[in-house]
């Protein structure tokens, strides 16, 4: 099973602040939702609940270390508890969503990144860990430009594979 991380971030590696996207851009949204499609995907409990009603409807697995929840989508307390799931469930490929922790941990273990980095720098409190620590291949490349309604600002999207 492939183990995927995707992530959109801006060029100062920020992803979020105060649990929320600091940024809507539909065209790179579509984007995201085409490429993790209906596979499994892996989030942070924070994350989960900042979009729960998107979420509840897709095949989400949620990491908390407070199990004592009730949630409505598969829990687990440990990383490897997710993938050994979706392993059984047949899944060719797990995404995983963030948040930062969840990023963090997971990086040594994903083999692909599905990377948007959007034309933006402020500040948040939250950011993709770096990546660069690791080789990475380029499979694909595309730029964005800045137009009208679905895509108020401009990005790239790259894919990357581990070495």
């Amino acid at each position: 099973m492939n183990i995927s991380a995707i992530v959109a971030m801006g060029k100062n590696r920020v992803i979020g602040k105060n649990n929320s996207m600091m940024w809507s851009i539909p065209s790179e949204q579509k984007h995201y939702l085409d490429i993790v499609g209906d596979n499994h995907y892996l989030l942070g409990r924070k994350n989960f609940e900042a979009n729960k009603t998107f979420h509840e409807k897709r095949k989400s697995l949620i990491l908390s270390r407070n199990q004592k929840l009730s949630l409505p989508r598969p829990s687990f307390s440990s990383y490897e508890a997710a993938l050994e799931y979706s392993k059984n469930q047949n899944e060719k490929e797990l995404f995983i969503l963030g948040g930062a922790q969840i990023y963090e941990l997971s990086l040594p273990h994903i083999n692909r990144l599905y990377l948007s980095i959007v034309d933006y720098e402020q500040e948040g409190d939250a950011y993709f860990p770096d990546h660069t620590q690791f080789d990475w291949k380029v499979v694909e490349k595309k730029t964005f430009h800045k137009n009208s309604h679905d895509t108020p600002i401009a990005w790239e999207f790259l894919h990357l594979e581990k070495r």
